[in-house]
């Protein structure tokens, strides 16, 4: 067990999303502009939504890491542990962010949170179907398209935005809930 948490980076892993669930709350009144070089308007998305691209390509790269011969030659369901790690990860994220919207009075954490695992969710369907090095990639390319669209009407988010609303977005909740829901559901199926 040791020596699978070394190949896929798992301090690294925790290093990266714990750096972005502590400076999320430090650059709560910071914004991205949007370009909106299409036809939405132009704005700002607050930085704590975007900054989870960071730590899901981190972890997106771990999972990665190693060759996909080794994981169907060895002893322990591999897919499933891993099924696991992520589920707790993702459980221990939602967590910390709930503590920082109470406790430091952070309206963006649940939203965060929400990113971390839609992003994840998103990535790890990508790599399931794909080649597992187009994960990241389109994991950061999701906040740069929702930045060249822009903001709708009256500066609020599309509908289909989901990384940009705010916490309190039941859709945004649902949709990152499904992905990452798929994500783990993808990668506990792949066996070969």
């Amino acid at each position: 067990m040791i020596w699978w948490l070394r190949a896929h980076a798992a301090v690294a892993c925790g290093a990266a999303l714990a750096t972005c669930l502590v400076i999320a709350p430090m650059l709560a009144n910071s914004g991205m502009p949007t370009l909106a070089l299409f036809n939405g308007t132009t704005g700002s998305i607050p930085v704590p939504l975007v900054l989870p691209v960071l730590p899901v390509c981190v972890l997106l790269y771990a999972i990665s890491r190693t060759p996909r011969s080794l994981d169907v030659t060895a002893v322990r369901n591999v897919p499933c542990l891993r099924t696991v790690v992520l589920t707790l990860l993702g459980a221990a994220t939602v967590v910390i962010a709930l503590l920082e919207a109470t406790i430091i009075d952070f309206p963006l954490g649940f939203a965060v949170a929400r990113n971390v695992l839609g992003y994840l969710g998103l990535g790890l369907l990508v790599q399931r179907y794909t080649q597992p090095q187009y994960g990241p990639v389109t994991v950061a390319a999701v906040p740069v398209l929702c930045g060249l669209v822009g903001l709708g009407p009256g500066g609020s988010p599309y509908p289909w935005m989901w990384p940009a609303h705010p916490s309190g977005s039941l859709l945004a909740a649902t949709t990152a809930i499904v992905l990452f829901g798929s994500g783990l559901a993808a990668i506990a199926t792949r066996r070969t």
